[in-house]
């Protein structure tokens, strides 16, 4: 029994031992097909981790090079003391390429701060972020979104679409680890920086820091700095224009990154988090950007002929212009100023009379019938009547004819007119400057009133106005306005309104006949009623503004009294080629008429032209063309100069001979009698109070008003007329409409400047003293005049001639042929 149990005991053991070693043996084996199973799903796994990526990266774009960036970029124009006027920008182009070296570190800290704080020591993939972000698109079925580097925010945005599929992430993650191994972290951080779109239209840090704080990215602080890294989240949303409060949190955010990470001590850190959110508005830190469009505009058109468009606005362009802010922001004052006494004058945007209540119904019923006879024309004016007036709303309200109507307030500075010359001077209400019962003229916008059963008006356009003023050593355009507002109308009168000039071309005919000898300052003219013959028999009598006639005057008191009958006789003497050569030489280039009218100002020409023609005169005789442009600086910090080329075209005292006897115009002159009298523009001549010379003009019916004047510094052309050729109305002269534009600029732009005479050149230039009224050397009662060497009068005057020209030189004159006047000038 004992051996039995024994046995059965052993036996036990034994089974014991071998299930033991079964349960052993099968964990042992589990455990190693997990192990294997598991490499094996590894090497699957990773196997397809690797086709997916090889399959995804067998049509990846070419690797981006540091060179290859060339994005769009703004160009700037700069006046010529650097103040920012204007701004090129093409499609998704604010931006402005900045390098690294200009950048302080704490810029390029806060960024990565921000962004990506280990930036420097990774290979370009946060992985434990992108396993995140894939789990969660794959278990949410959303599009992939986590965190990116750096890096693979500039593959996003300068390799690949901004998609968040699957695909679109693989590549990015791929093109990442190749752009770290093949740039330098610098390159990377550089092309990140000018590329991360920052807000409100803006693309890199340069132009953020310019939009925010009115300054370039190199003069940031650091608080400035945090901030605009903050808002790279959400650029809108935490923008520290619109959301203070909410980039305050996220500029929290990133000065703990810094401080975190070690790139700013806890001091520096304390002390900008005290720091309130603190932006310049753009207008204020760019005063003068978008207020001189004309000028802009005008130098936009000489680029893009040059260089071409895509070149002037996504080039990154540095142009740097003649123009002074000064003397340009008189410029545009004066023409303002000079266009609203006008419009007080003559009753545009104002009433023009006033009638009672009882007087409606008549006064509707007759505009009504004007109306029903062909309709509401878009282009013409009518009168109407206003009901009421919402100074609160700026409604004014008005009947025209069966219409209920309102009229629009453009342009609101002739409407409700601040005054231009004090700052920030507000503006009249309109209660104040319009009543119940006053008859406007207005010109409709539609034909039809609008849903609300209100007719769109206008008031009726006033007149416009040019001015240009260049420096003659120079050549340089300091100042160049071309209209009133360039908002509502940019066309531009100064370079491409061609307008008939008046007696501003007289002076040209004048000049031809100095230069060919053919008159002098005292060659005598008959000013009488002259009829000019003309082919087929016609004729033609040209008169003065004043309908009088002053009988024998020399060629001096012609000019300055701007007599029509005395100009149309020297061209006969000059003739008409050379007249014609003698203004192409100082730089009239579009075509001239052919014909004795050309001496009324018949031709047509811009404001520019004909200023720089007489700038030709001002310079003593030396043509260049107008300049716009001092230089411009490329994006790769080439430069291009425009340098002026001056020619000789004129002999030193043929200008200097022509510019004295435009003196006669503002300085006077002594008539023929000896007594002292004020030329055309004396009055400007007082007000103005130094020395210069120059010419008025006035076209048929008062169509065009003009005053061209110089001293030695500046010359300047001023113009006024409608658009659509309507009359200035009866009186209103060159002198009175153009010549108060003119001075109120040229007092601006001589602040300062030392008085000049026109000093004669060392030869060629002779005085004699003549008699008034006969042009010949005198012996009694003699006034001073200039003369070319060897065209001084050689002979005395009979004593007893003196002060009897009508008497001696009566008859001495014949009348000419001349064709009929298409610009008869009125003064």
């Amino acid at each position: 029994m004992a051996s039995n149990r024994r046995k059965s005991g052993k036996k036990t053991a034994k089974s014991k031992s071998k299930s033991k070693k079964k349960k052993g043996g099968l964990f042992g084996r589990l455990v190693k097909w997990m192990i294997v199973l598991t490499l094996i799903g590894a090497i699957l796994a990773g196997g397809a981790v690797a086709g997916i990526f090889y399959y995804y990266g067998s049509d990846l774009p070419q690797l981006l090079k540091r060179e290859d960036y060339k994005p769009l970029q703004l160009s700037r124009v700069y006046a010529s003391g650097g103040e920012l006027i204007g701004e090129f920008v093409a499609d998704n182009g604010r931006r402005t390429v900045v390098s690294m070296e200009e950048l302080p570190d704490y810029v390029r800290y806060s960024f990565m701060a921000a962004e990506d704080a280990d930036f420097m020591t990774h290979e370009g993939i946060d992985y434990l972020g992108m396993v995140r972000a894939f789990y969660y698109a794959i278990r949410y079925d959303i599009p992939v979104k986590g965190t990116s580097t750096i890096t693979q925010q500039v593959v996003k945005n300068l390799m690949l679409t901004h998609d968040r599929k699957v695909k679109r992430k693989i590549k990015e993650i791929i093109l990442a680890r190749e752009l770290d191994r093949n740039l330098t972290k610098s390159d990377i951080l550089f092309l990140y920086l000018n590329t991360i779109y920052l807000g409100h239209g803006n693309y890199g840090v340069e132009e953020a820091a310019r939009y925010y704080y009115g300054k370039p990215a190199r003069d940031l602080t650091l608080a400035e700095a945090a901030a605009l890294a903050g808002i790279t989240q959400s650029p809108e949303r935490l923008s520290p224009k619109k959301y203070p409060e909410r980039n305050l949190k996220r500029r929290e955010y990133v000065l703990g990154q810094l401080w975190r990470k070690g790139f700013i001590e806890e001091a520096q850190y304390r002390e900008t988090m005290e720091m309130p959110i603190k932006t310049v508005p753009y207008a204020e830190s760019n005063p003068y950007l978008h207020q001189f469009p004309y000028f802009v505009a005008h130098t936009r058109e000489l680029l893009v002929e040059k260089y071409g468009e895509e070149k002037v606005y996504s080039g990154g362009l540095q142009i740097h212009t003649t123009l002074d802010v000064n003397k340009q922001m008189a410029a545009k004052l004066a023409v303002r100023d000079g266009l609203r006494t006008y419009d007080e004058r003559r009753g545009y945007y104002s009433r023009i009379r006033r009638i009672k209540d009882a007087e409606f119904a008549a006064f509707n019923k007759k505009q009504a019938a004007k109306i029903a006879k062909s309709g509401l024309n878009l282009g013409k004016y009518y009168e109407s009547v206003v009901t009421s007036v919402d100074a609160d709303k700026e409604h004014l309200n008005v009947q025209l004819g069966d219409y209920a109507a309102r009229i629009k307030l453009e342009p609101r500075g002739r409407i409700i007119t601040p005054d231009l010359k004090k700052k920030d001077s507000p503006d009249q209400k309109l209660d104040a400057l319009f009543k119940r019962g006053d008859v406007l003229q207005v010109v409709p916008l539609a034909t039809e009133p609008a849903e609300d059963g209100i007719l769109p008006v206008v008031f009726r356009d006033g007149p416009q106005a040019s001015i240009v003023s260049i420096d003659p050593v120079t050549r340089d355009v300091v100042a160049l306005v071309g209209g009133y507002d360039y908002e509502k109308n940019q066309y531009n009168r100064a370079t491409q309104a061609r307008r008939q000039t008046g007696s501003t071309f007289k002076p040209f005919v004048y000049g031809a006949g100095l230069e060919t000898k053919r008159i002098t300052p005292a060659t005598i003219y008959l000013d009488s009623p002259a009829v000019f013959k003309m082919p087929g028999g016609k004729s033609w009598s040209p008169k003065n503004a004043d309908l009088k006639w002053r009988g024998p005057v020399r060629v001096r008191e012609g000019l300055g009294a701007s007599r029509n009958v005395i100009a149309v006789r020297v061209l006969t003497d000059v003739g008409l080629d050379a007249a014609t050569e003698f203004s192409k030489k100082l730089g009239i280039k579009s075509p001239i008429v052919q014909n004795f009218t050309m001496v009324m100002g018949s031709s047509e020409l811009t404001n520019l032209e004909i200023t720089n023609a007489y700038a030709t005169i001002a310079s003593g005789g030396m043509y260049a063309e107008p300049r716009f442009i001092t230089h411009v600086e490329s994006a790769n910090g080439e430069t291009d100069s425009f340098e002026t080329r001056f020619t000789r075209v004129l002999a030193p005292e043929v200008a200097y001979l022509l510019t004295d006897l435009m003196t006669a115009v503002t300085m006077g002159y002594v008539d023929s009698h000896g007594t002292r009298r004020g030329g055309t523009a004396s009055g400007l001549a007082r007000a103005f109070g130094r020395p210069f010379a120059g010419k008025t003009g006035t076209t048929n019916d008062a169509k065009d008003a003009w005053f061209i004047g110089f001293t030695p510094q500046y010359v300047t052309g001023a113009w006024v007329g409608m658009d659509d050729n309507y009359t200035l109305g009866r009186g209103e002269y060159g002198a009175r409409v153009a010549g108060p534009i003119w001075g109120d600029f040229m007092k601006v732009a001589h602040e300062g400047l030392e008085t000049k005479e026109f000093e004669p050149p060392a030869s060629g230039i002779v005085t004699a003293t003549i008699d008034p009224a006969t042009g010949k050397l005198s012996r009694q009662n003699g006034v001073e005049e200039v003369f070319l060497t060897g065209t001084a009068p050689t002979t005395y005057a009979p004593v007893e001639a003196s002060g009897k020209a009508d008497e001696f030189l009566m008859g001495q004159f014949d009348t000419p042929d001349a064709p009929p006047s298409a610009a008869e000038d009125e003064e």
